[in-house]
């Protein structure tokens, strides 16, 4: 679903139609809150490594999802 994301945004800097940004954008949304609804139902080991994998998933998911709700506000705002 990112690889999805990424090529739709790749796309819409070639062709700058809104339709294009839009689906890219909430394909971004839409994936990093199924990563974040994954991590949050995975279990969590007593393993160091794992927890620190899991907080930089998380950290990950957040950013995208901080950043695509920008672009949409950013968006509606030029509309």
């Amino acid at each position: 679903m990112l690889t999805l994301a990424i090529a739709l945004l790749t796309v819409s800097t070639i062709v700058p139609d809104k339709p294009y940004i839009i689906l890219g954008l909430s394909f971004v949304v839409g994936a990093s809150t199924s990563i974040l609804v994954r991590e949050a139902m995975s279990p969590t080991g007593n393993n160091q490594t794992v927890l620190t994998q899991q907080r930089l998933t998380q950290f990950t998911a957040l950013l995208l999802l901080g950043i695509s709700i920008y672009g949409f506000a950013d968006l509606i705002h030029t509309l």
